[in-house]
């Protein structure tokens, strides 16, 4: 975990949140350093001082995954290839007198700088 959040540059650093799903944290939470302390602050939930957050779209900790990012999610844009479209679905609801809705949009997401992220892989045994 030291290494990962090291190996950021410092002005990345300054705003950076770790990511990772539930199960990668349920396994974290109970890592130590070498004087016995834990690494996540259970108080805060932050891990050298940084935030945690977790979402399910992360990888779990599987051989060759990335479980784990840390840096500034401010240089991950998203963009949207095609504006929002909705249709009306009358076929199915008209027994009813409802009307049903059909929308649909394309996004796209990178991360513009490349330095400002940087992933984790745990080896599992």
């Amino acid at each position: 975990m030291a290494e990962l959040y090291l190996s950021v540059k410092p002005e990345y650093r300054k705003n950076g949140v770790w990511i990772m799903n539930d199960e990668t944290a349920l396994a974290l939470r109970t890592l130590k350093d070498n004087s016995g302390s834990y690494l996540w602050n259970h108080n805060s939930d932050t891990i050298f001082g940084k935030p945690v957050h977790t979402s399910e779209f992360m990888p779990s900790a599987a051989p060759g995954s990335l479980p784990v990012a840390f840096g500034d999610f401010s240089h991950y844009w998203i963009v949207n290839r095609l504006p929002l479209s909705v249709r009306t679905l009358t076929e199915r609801f008209t027994l009813q007198h409802q009307t049903g809705y059909l929308a649909y949009e394309f996004l796209d997401g990178r991360i513009t700088r490349p330095e400002a992220v940087k992933t984790l892989q745990i080896k599992v045994a």
